[in-house]
């Protein structure tokens, strides 16, 4: 089964630089990095066969190029409202990151291997780079009859924009939910971009209509996640054209305010 493993960082950060110089990208524009990771029931044999593992370290040089910490901020999600935001993975830690920080962490006891919900890790995105805030009611009647609601913005709390990728294998059961929140970043024009990996042979509904769409939302289909991470063209697609476009309006905003 074809597959990566990153040796020389180095060279696979000039090799992002050079995707980037094709789409029109000739200068650095500073991003942060996440991955959101399925770990339902069905992903078992992608981490048992070394292919989760495989995908983190193709992805971990695009975080290099754009992170001035080089790091990917990581989180695992299943069913209900299962996720966790895990430990970063970095150049310094990322061999046999999966094992250690996944499938061997007791932590994650209550949340590997179940169904598949997209809305809570989402959230915790949002909420992680400052882009939602959740306000308390004011007041005595606020206390009273008010509920607390989640306020979305468009700046993230570094002014650094947020490209998040998304390994997925299955169609989520939270569909109401999971929209409202992209729908709700879009219309914020919160600073993130969603590449929505989906792998293998689902129709991927959600995520079709998420990238027609939201302008922010990007999605590939990969049949086999294994043979994808190994092929020559793997940083042309995880840096498609669109988000290249939405990086230089992010970037060109970002000068406008200065």
């Amino acid at each position: 089964m074809t597959t990566f493993k990153l040796e020389k960082p180095e060279e696979e950060i000039r090799r992002v630089g050079f995707v980037l110089q094709k789409q029109g990208i000739h200068e650095r524009i500073p991003a942060q990095v996440g991955l959101n990771i399925d770990v339902s029931g069905s992903m078992q044999n992608l981490f048992s066969g070394g292919i989760v593992q495989s995908a983190l370290e193709r992805v971990l040089p695009v975080a290099l190029y754009f992170d001035d910490d080089g790091r990917i901020d990581t989180w695992v999600f299943s069913g209900d409202a299962n996720m966790a935001a895990i430990t970063q993975a970095t150049a310094e830690n990322y061999k046999d990151y999966v094992k250690r920080e996944i499938t061997d962490n007791r932590d994650l006891d209550g949340i590997l291997w179940g169904g598949t919900n997209y809305g809570p890790v989402i959230r915790s995105n949002l909420l992680t780079y400052g882009l939602l805030e959740v306000h308390e009611p004011e007041g005595l009647l606020g206390m009273i009859f008010g509920r607390r609601r989640d306020v979305l913005g468009e700046e993230t709390r570094s002014g650094i924009p947020a490209i998040n990728y998304f390994l997925t294998d299955g169609e989520n059961s939270d569909i109401e939910n999971a929209w409202n929140l992209l729908e709700e970043a879009e219309h914020a024009e919160s600073q993130i971009y969603y590449i929505m990996v989906g792998i293998g042979r689902e129709d991927f509904t959600f995520l079709r209509r998420a990238a027609e769409a939201f302008p922010n939302v990007g999605f590939v289909n990969v049949e086999d996640l294994g043979s994808f991470v190994g092929s020559d063209d793997a940083y042309e697609k995880l840096l498609p054209a669109e988000l290249c476009s939405w990086l230089k309006h992010e970037h060109e905003g970002e000068e406008d305010h200065h």
